[in-house]
């Protein structure tokens, strides 16, 4: 891979900072770590973050979220786009604000606000309906993978917490840790959302 292809990529992925872009600041790796050290070979070691979103809220996410919560990379994703989604049995979520997902998301994704699924959401009940969540003891219809715009956005946590306090089943849901631009990284088609 050329230097320029790197670049490019780093770019996309929002971990190069370019000119015109908010300015990286040093930020926590997570809410109870601000950095890590350690020492190999005598040689001490000390690993930091610099980001363009403070830690918290923008902290780097878990790999799994909860132990009974499935995390998708890019091939379990594209497969889940190609059976589940593509049978109408599952749906591909956006949790981002409906500007950032009509700028560009991943094709096939719906869009459904991560405030949206808060309890003080008057309309919460007609969207766990549509949904296949008709009362607690009901199976939902869909399958859901949730996304935000990447591994350091809270939202999908916060929205799996809520679909679970609302009786949805852990069994249903799923995420996709890297969220838009790892997947923009990858070089893998985006789409204006619709």
């Amino acid at each position: 891979m050329g230097r320029a292809t790197i670049l490019s990529a780093l770019m996309v992925s929002g971990l190069y900072a370019v000119a015109g872009s908010a300015p990286a600041q040093e930020a926590a790796i997570s809410p109870d770590r601000q950095k890590v050290s350690f020492s190999r070979n005598g040689t001490q070691i000390a690993i930091s973050r610099n980001a363009a979103d403070a830690c918290p809220p923008a902290c780097i996410q878990p790999l799994t979220l909860a132990p009974d919560i499935r995390t998708y990379g890019e091939l379990e994703v594209l497969a889940f786009l190609e059976t589940a989604v593509a049978s109408g049995t599952a749906l591909l979520v956006d949790l981002r604000a409906p500007e950032a997902y009509a700028a560009g998301t991943i094709p096939g994704a719906v869009n459904i606000p991560e405030q949206t699924l808060r309890a003080d959401n008057p309309y919460l009940s007609d969207l766990l309906a549509a949904l296949g969540l008709t009362d607690p003891a009901a199976q939902p219809s869909f399958d859901l993978v949730l996304f935000a715009d990447s591994a350091s956005a809270p939202t999908p946590a916060v929205a799996i917490e809520a679909l679970r306090s609302s009786g949805y089943p852990a069994s249903k849901l799923g995420y996709y840790r890297a969220g838009v631009r790892g997947w923009a990284a990858l070089g893998l088609s985006t789409a204006p959302g619709e």
